[in-house]
């Protein structure tokens, strides 16, 4: 198999990392890829640091600034590829990654989704790989995958391989939503899929404490649309309602909660609500080992009262 995939990239104010991410894709071993950035109003060098590796199959193009979600929906236009990999500007691709990928579609076809595993570091590239979590495994449900991830461990974007026909089915990224827009267009994308394939040996590096990211500051924006994505994943409620399908939605609210109870009441209340209809008891893991103590003994409430 030598069809095309296209490694989509928003690009804003990321000088320092961008030659290392861009060499990490023109490196891979499967060489049929085009990489389209979308420079999204940067403010420093990227454009220009970009522009220098500018080929036939590197493209670099530039929109004023409209979010990343934008700067993706014109990537993704911008595509010709049978295959997306939406990525990040400051994470790393291991080389073989897209090949381990492809090596599954070959064999499972178009109706999948592809992970890969994804490991988070600092300063220098890892050499060592960290052991498997619990999302790193197939998924004959992309239902089960959404309920495993939720609340054990989160995907980065750029662990998806994706053909283009499920891209298609899901339709665009929410422009109008800044935080967890990945986690809201995945559970999208993931839902038009029969399930989760995942590739071995093919990796993410993703880069921590990026000074300009948009997690490092806080506003009402960011959390309300944080509580908007989760009260969305309760559609899945329409195709599988379980006890266990409804942990994992209110296990959401409850990080929500746990975050948020000091700055955002009105929000924190409306979580509150979404939880108790969920209708389910559980003591949630979440917070410093002490907390997660008080939880197992005097549940979750009562102990973010005594941490209040």
């Amino acid at each position: 198999m030598n069809k095309k995939v296209s490694i989509l990239i928003p690009l804003y104010n990321a000088e320092q990392y961008i030659a290392e991410t861009i060499t990490s894709i023109i490196n891979q071993s499967y060489t049929n890829i085009e990489l389209i950035m979308v420079d999204d109003g940067s403010t420093d060098n990227s454009y220009e640091l970009a522009k220098a590796y500018a080929s036939e199959n590197v493209k670099v193009f530039q929109q004023a600034n409209k979010g990343a979600c934008a700067a993706r929906n014109k990537a993704l236009e911008l595509s010709t590829g049978d295959y997306i990999v939406f990525f990040d500007a400051d994470d790393i691709m291991y080389k073989d990654k897209i090949k381990k990928q492809m090596e599954l579609v070959e064999k499972y076809g178009d109706d999948y989704i592809y992970s890969s595993q994804w490991i988070p570091f600092k300063g220098d590239v890892p050499t060592i790989f960290s052991p498997k979590t619990v999302i790193d495994n197939d998924f004959e449900s992309p239902i089960d995958w959404l309920t495993t991830s939720w609340p054990d461990k989160s995907g980065a974007v750029g662990i998806w391989l994706t053909p283009r026909q499920l891209i298609e089915q899901a339709g665009k990224w929410d422009e109008t939503i800044v935080m967890n827009d990945d986690g809201e267009y995945f559970f999208r994308v993931l839902l038009k899929s029969n399930g989760v394939k995942f590739a071995d040996n093919a990796y993410l590096f993703y880069r921590r404490d990026v000074a300009t990211s948009i997690t490092k500051t806080y506003s009402y924006k960011k959390a309300s649309d944080i509580l908007k994505t989760y009260i969305s994943y309760e559609k899945i409620l329409e195709l599988k309602d379980t006890t266990e399908v409804r942990k994992a939605l209110a296990f959401n609210y409850a990080k929500f909660i746990y975050i948020y109870h000091k700055k955002e009441k009105e929000l924190v209340n409306i979580a509150w609500q979404r939880m108790e209809q969920l209708n389910v008891d559980e003591k949630w893991k979440i917070g410093g080992k002490k907390f997660q103590l008080l939880c197992q003994l005097i549940g979750f409430k009562n102990a973010l009262k005594l941490k209040k």
